[in-house]
């Protein structure tokens, strides 16, 4: 067994993901399954990572988000086992497969409508003409709130995204003044939803539940909250992704043109190439041994779930984008904390790519830069994907 201090050393903001995201999580890997960045230790493969994804009792989700200091508790993500437990059997049936079919029809009219301005007008950015504004329009949607708020969530989440962003300094009264806008707005529409609860959205479903003891206004608020914090920019990425993967391969993206069957393969295979989140926190609660070290109590343990997914002792090929069949990968968690929005997630992206080549088969990258993301980050993203279209 190798003790903490032996093992190798990297900082994982110098790691070039803005230029070659492939080139990063390799020069990662080959760091070593538990590697330091600084003061954390980040686990790389993919048995590590499920290992620790797992083990929520050695591995604290609450301790680790505990430390942004939120003014309201982050449901379900910064709470542990076995409350943890009662907040997934309350929100899981609000984000069944199931209740996202119901609201399929009009989550694809709004996809549709936002493709065919594209259409329109002749040109596109994907990132600020569609990957942006559509998962705000869902939130709303799904939530209650008015489509019209859509440009003052956006700017609001973005505020918010300042305060667990790496490479932001301290957040300036601009941005505090932002997010507290979001609370009050949050809170303001829950309260009115609490004194005249009538309607089908998600927010007057939450309040009328009285399951397992419902949920507190307070717990609901938390909710919307890591809802905007995890749910929005996520999607936006994968969008910016799938299009820009698409529009620089013509064969992968005329077979999807042709056969929107293979639309749920690719976005499997997709989020685990190019997995929007690509490391997620946790903090001992004990001394752990994990891939051949020991981990003290109280360390802060980064689980790569972007490495893991490109890990070749667990995938083929890993670093290749597949249709020949739906990998179990790591984008949207494992363990306890597995994403409580995935069967959402692969709505708006299957709604997104069908409403797409339905109107726009033919496309391709405009200029002569491959689209690179920002970093330091949360969520890798796409800062830019400019696109010569070619409606159908």
């Amino acid at each position: 067994m190798t003790e903490l201090g032996v093992t190798a050393t990297t900082n994982i903001n110098d790691l070039p993901f803005r230029e070659n995201r492939t080139r990063a999580w390799r020069e990662l890997r080959e760091a070593g399954e538990a590697v330091r960045s600084g003061e954390e230790i980040v686990l790389t493969s993919a048995e590590a990572v499920e290992f620790a994804a797992k083990r929520p009792d050695l591995f604290s989700s609450a301790r680790a988000f505990d430390r942004l200091g939120s003014p309201v508790p982050l449901v379900p993500i910064a709470i542990d086992p076995p409350e943890h437990t009662r907040f997934r059997r309350i929100l899981d049936p609000f984000f069944s497969p199931k209740k996202m079919a119901e609201r399929e029809p009009e989550l694809r009219r709004q996809a549709a409508e936002l493709i065919d301005a594209i259409a329109a007008k002749g040109e596109c950015d994907v990132v600020p003409d569609l990957a942006v504004p559509f998962p705000s329009q869902v939130f709303l949607t799904l939530f209650g709130l008015p489509l019209a708020d859509r440009d003052r969530l956006v700017q609001w989440k973005d505020s918010i995204l300042e305060f667990t962003d790496p490479s932001s300094a301290e957040p300036t009264p601009e941005v505090m003044a932002l997010a507290l806008e979001l609370f009050t707005y949050l809170t303001e529409h829950i309260a009115e939803r609490r004194s005249s609860a009538t309607g089908s959205d998600m927010l007057t479903q939450l309040i009328q539940n009285r399951e397992d003891g419902g949920m507190s206004d307070n717990e609901i608020l938390g909710l919307c909250f890591l809802f905007v914090l995890a749910g929005l920019d996520t999607v936006t990425a994968a969008v910016g992704f799938a299009l820009a993967k698409l529009a620089g391969d013509a064969d992968l993206r005329r077979q999807i043109a042709n056969d929107f069957s293979l639309i749920p393969a690719f976005v499997e295979d997709l989020l685990r190439v190019e997995g929007p989140v690509p490391f997620t926190p946790r903090v001992t609660t004990e001394d752990v041994e994990v891939a051949g070290r020991i981990v003290p109590k109280d360390t802060t343990v980064m689980l790569s779930y972007g490495g893991a997914d490109r890990d070749p002792l667990r995938y083929p090929d890993p670093d290749e984008v597949h249709i020949d069949g739906k990998p179990v990968h790591f984008a949207f968690g494992r363990g306890p904390h597995r994403c409580l929005g995935s069967h959402l997630a692969r709505l708006e992206l299957r709604l997104i790519l069908e409403e797409w080549h339905a109107r726009i088969p033919e496309y391709s990258l405009a200029g002569d830069k491959e689209p690179c993301v920002h970093w330091p980050t949360g969520t890798l993203t796409l800062e830019s994907v400019p696109l010569n279209i070619k409606p159908g």
